[in-house]
């Protein structure tokens, strides 16, 4: 990569993503992320998960990269990673909350709940147990699912108009839903866009001008997607797209991890990483 070109950072979703949404298998993509580690390319997830459930993958992946957590609303980034010199530790984290406090969230979900009769599971309601169940998660992730700071994902059980409704009284409240692939969220107003340029903010500082590349599957996708330079939609597990592609968003050609490969090897066969 010449000095004047801009620095490529990978900012990626993971589940229906980077993860295959049934088995959360990520091998499909192992020898893109290996092709970006070679290429010198940081890979920061950007997801609904916690910060400890993205701990435990993180190792997994192999992946030493800052990342966001609970839809934007939480930013990790390993201490000292953006100074100059040093070799941080990836597991010492430097997490900040950028969205809202998680008991306000369930407060608000509580409440309204109980006053408008909505049909809805909170993760504050549920056990390890019922976390389980609902994600398809082992009881060790599921455990790790439950440790939020940032966020309420709501197991909807109600109607499309009743989830419109219940979404304009939080933002009257103050605050605002995404949905998800299984969840609705209950979240501050700090989204994964808002997440993708503060941690970009924090790249340029050290490296430059940076190439943000963004790809997910769904509806909470979309912020951060937008404040990409380039973004992709991955295929969905029945094939269909989020949104239609155009200006700076694409489509990846396949489904979940082995669509995010092919999106990358599209990128770098084409010399944009």
């Amino acid at each position: 990569m010449s000095e004047s070109r801009a620095h490529p950072v990978v900012f990626t979703d993971l589940d229906a993503t980077l993860l295959d949404h049934d088995s959360y298998d990520w091998s499909p993509a192992a020898g893109a992320l290996a092709a970006l580690a070679a290429r010198g390319v940081p890979v920061c997830l950007c997801t609904s998960k916690t910060a400890a459930e993205i701990r435990v993958l993180r190792r997994q992946l192999g992946n030493d990269a800052p990342f966001a957590a609970e839809n934007g609303g939480v930013a990790a980034v390993p201490r000292g990673y953006f100074e100059p010199s040093g070799a941080p530790d990836p597991d010492d984290l430097v997490v900040s909350t950028l969205g809202a406090d998680r008991r306000e969230l369930r407060a608000l979900a509580v409440a309204l709940r109980e006053r408008q009769g909505y049909r809805y599971v909170g993760f504050g309601d549920m056990t390890v147990d019922d976390v389980v169940e609902a994600t398809g998660l082992d009881r060790e992730a599921a455990a790790a699912a439950r440790i939020r700071d940032a966020s309420e994902p709501l197991l909807w059980q109600d109607s499309e108009a009743a989830e419109r409704d219940f979404a304009a009284r939080v933002e009257a409240a103050g605050f605002t839903t995404r949905r998800g692939g299984r969840f609705v969220h209950l979240l501050g107003h700090a989204d994964k866009g808002d997440a993708l340029n503060w941690l970009k903010q924090r790249f340029a500082a050290v490296h430059g001008p940076i190439l943000a590349i963004a790809l997910g599957d769904s509806a909470n996708d979309a912020d951060m997607l937008a404040a990409a330079d380039i973004g992709y939609w991955v295929a969905r597990p029945d094939g269909s797209y989020q949104a239609p592609a155009g200006g700076s968003i694409r489509h990846a050609p396949g489904i979940g991890p082995a669509g995010w490969a092919a999106a990358v090897e599209a990128m770098i066969d084409n010399n944009e990483i």
